[in-house]
């Protein structure tokens, strides 16, 4: 048996089926590699790699049959001759091309395959973050007068990323704004796995700002910058939700997709406005809450057709009736009608029925 099987090998080697198997496996490694790697940068379909792998392990075998019965030799394919075939004494030979090529994919394989196992533990794996915690945006742009806006467009960054994860409230985040602390202490007392923090770097006609994602051991796992207009910060924000949910390996539904991928411009002034309303909105003071209305108003009167400030106006009169600073009977017609013409103009808005959750609560004790 042991003789039978050292035949078979020999004859593999000199059909030259063991330099195709190895050349064949390291252009697979390689081509894979390549579209893991390059798959968001190039917006690769989604299911492009599976198609991948399947053409690959078809032509596997096929390459194997294929090169068992062929030869490519100085003169071309040739049909391989049989071991009886050759005289006494003669030897097959094996040129160089082959032997070089062989070589260069094994030591290819053996880096791709060790370049895997030193990375996987850089990789995360889906399921592996279940929350998250938004820290304060960081104001770098030297103009103190805009803390006001960012900590709208905290409250919104939150709302909008909690669609797909965990994440924790602004009252609870507010609370480490400038804290001594480290990530690994933050994350100790939160029990998250990731911290994001975010900082605006500019803000004027356009926004620049920028998100960092940490592990509690202050270790990068994402970094990206963004240059927007303040009326696309609405759409900014879906996006950056999908990169989030992409790099954290989170499944999304089909519905989330498309609700990920809507898109629409608002003005500048209204965007602007509503979030200096849920600045306002989270103080939940009897002053604050009636600037919050006014804020509101102010991102109706410019963009009558957007859900978002109807939403907080819902959630603003819902808070005065909580606290007793309006009556019932003033309040609770007010909600429910600011509640539901935010559902007709925007079913999906996440504030919509984060307003609508804080009414069944507070409002009808649902």
């Amino acid at each position: 048996m042991p003789k039978k099987l050292s035949q078979f090998w020999q004859e593999l080697k000199r059909r030259k089926v063991v330099h195709v198997i190895t050349i064949y496996a390291s252009t697979s490694f390689v081509i894979i590699e390549l579209i893991n790697n390059l798959a968001d940068t190039l917006n690769f379909p989604p299911n492009l790699l599976m198609i991948v792998v399947i053409v690959l392990a078809v032509g596997f075998p096929l390459a194997i049959v294929f090169s068992w019965l062929y030869d490519l030799t100085s003169e071309g394919i040739e049909l391989t001759k049989s071991i009886e075939e050759f005289k006494e004494g003669e030897k097959t030979v094996t040129s160089n091309a082959w032997k070089i090529a062989t070589i260069i994919s094994f030591v290819a394989i053996v880096g791709l395959v060790v370049m895997n196992i030193m990375g996987r533990s850089n990789m995360i794996r889906p399921g592996e973050i279940q929350s998250m915690l938004i820290l304060p945006f960081q104001n770098y742009t030297g103009d103190e007068r805009l803390d006001i806006v960012m900590s709208g467009m905290h409250s919104s960054l939150i709302s909008d990323v909690g669609r797909v994860i965990t994440v924790i409230s602004k009252t609870t985040s507010d609370v480490y704004k400038d804290a001594d602390k480290t990530l690994a202490q933050i994350a100790s007392e939160l029990g998250v796995d990731v911290i994001v923090e975010p900082s605006v770097m500019y803000m004027g006609d356009s926004i620049c700002f920028q998100l960092t994602m940490n592990t509690p051991e202050e270790k990068q796992l994402w970094n990206a910058e963004y240059r927007e207009s303040k009326g696309h910060l609405p759409n900014l924000h879906n996006q950056v939700t999908k990169q989030i949910a992409d790099h954290l390996k989170i499944e999304l539904t089909a519905d989330e997709e498309l609700l990920l991928a809507e898109s629409g411009e608002i003005d500048d002034q209204a965007v602007e406005a509503y979030y200096l309303g849920l600045h306002y909105l989270e103080m939940i003071d009897k002053n604050s809450l009636q600037k919050a209305k006014e804020y509101f108003n102010i991102a109706i009167e410019i963009e009558p057709e957007w859900a978002q400030p109807y939403a907080g106006l819902s959630s603003a009169w819902a808070y005065q009736n909580q606290m007793s600073f309006v009556s019932p009977s003033v309040a609770i017609p007010k909600i429910y009608a600011y509640l539901n013409k935010a559902l007709e103009l925007d079913p999906n808005s996440s504030s919509s029925h984060y307003s609508k959750a804080l009414i069944a609560v507070w409002t009808e004790w649902n």
